[in-house]
């Protein structure tokens, strides 16, 4: 269920209002940020501004075979957004944010939600991306190993953080109270006790 705010909820509920509710973007492209909205003006949104441009998105498509993805189609009346697409390589793997705004409450969106460039087709008239999540099943999460009794964080580097006379440490979360740095320990002390866990008390 969607949660708007309260100045949201009072603009829906009037039986007339002066503002719409209106779709914008930002991609972040190398080396810039392009943020369009599906409008005739450009307008500030969010303390950004928004170059008009026509656009439009479908409904997000979802099954039990793949991934959640939404068709994002662009105009290509001018050329600009192909020029950006094969200036940089398809853009595959940009992050495109989506967002909606009412006019009448411009400071702050609605809806946000974030997506990935997996896809990209062009033609003389539009062109059209295939947004997707960043998830994939090749990618390791967590991006580190996660121990129980094991920091992976290097003595006195900026995430341990110790600051003592001290020249050693064995990484476990005896040596860290030694120390009196526990509050930086890495490990993840909640792990349960079992499985393939052995303690790193050397």
């Amino acid at each position: 269920m969607l949660n708007l705010s309260q100045a949201s909820i009072i603009e829906k509920n009037k039986l007339s209002t002066s503002g719409v509710w209106i779709l914008a973007l930002e991609a972040q492209i190398p080396g810039s940020t392009l943020r369009l909205v599906n409008n005739t003006e450009d307008l500030t949104l969010g303390g950004q501004k928004y170059t008009a441009f026509p656009f439009s998105l479908e409904d997000i498509t979802e099954d039990s075979k793949e991934l959640p993805n939404v068709k994002l189609t662009v105009s290509n009346v001018t050329g600009t957004i192909q020029r950006y697409v094969e200036e940089n390589n398809g853009l595959g793997g940009c992050k495109v944010i989506i967002r909606v705004f009412h006019t009448d409450i411009p400071d702050a969106a609605e809806v946000e939600e974030y997506f990935v460039v997996t896809g990209v087709t062009c033609d003389v008239e539009w062109v059209t991306f295939t947004l997707g999540t960043d998830f994939s099943f090749t990618r390791r999460f967590p991006p580190i190993r996660m121990m129980k009794d094991y920091c992976p964080f290097k003595f006195k580097g900026v995430e341990c953080g110790y600051k003592g006379t001290a020249s050693k440490c064995n990484k476990t979360l005896r040596r860290c109270r030694e120390l009196k740095n526990s509050e930086r320990f890495g490990g993840e002390a909640t792990i349960p006790q079992g499985g393939l866990y052995a303690s790193n008390n050397t």
